[in-house]
């Protein structure tokens, strides 16, 4: 029985190929960090004091894959620091992280020797 993910070079950690995400489930935000006294004063003014800006977050799911193909996908990340290159319409690469991973355990039996089938596995990579 084969697996569900296809090894795509233009999704790579540390250079190494991962399963393309599942179509139409990659979302991308940029997000500013600034200080606390970041604000509009009551004349409306707005003071913003920069800590670091656009942080890119790529947020992964794939709708179905083999308990041995998550894992796959955990050892190369989880708990790391990497470079990893990814798709926004052309190849971008930021240093990340995995910021959280979630999971639906479906069929042990059908796939037992695959590591069981995964549903909805979303994986969030963080811009250090």
């Amino acid at each position: 029985m084969a697996g569900f993910g296809t090894l795509d070079s233009r999704w790579t950690v540390n250079g190494t190929p991962i399963y393309a995400p599942t179509a139409k489930s990659v979302d991308i935000e940029h997000d500013n960090i600034v200080t606390s006294g970041s604000g509009r004063t009551e004349s409306g003014y707005m003071h913003i004091r920069w800590v670091r800006r656009d942080i890119t977050k790529v947020n992964m799911e794939w709708e179905k894959l083999t308990g041995n193909e998550k894992e796959y996908l955990l050892n190369l990340m989880q708990g790391k620091e990497f470079t990893f290159r990814f798709w926004d319409g052309r190849q971008k690469e930021i240093r990340g992280y995995v910021g959280k991973t979630t999971y639906t355990l479906d069929r042990t039996d059908s796939y037992a020797s695959q590591g069981g089938l995964y549903r909805n596995v979303k994986i969030d990579v963080v811009e250090m």
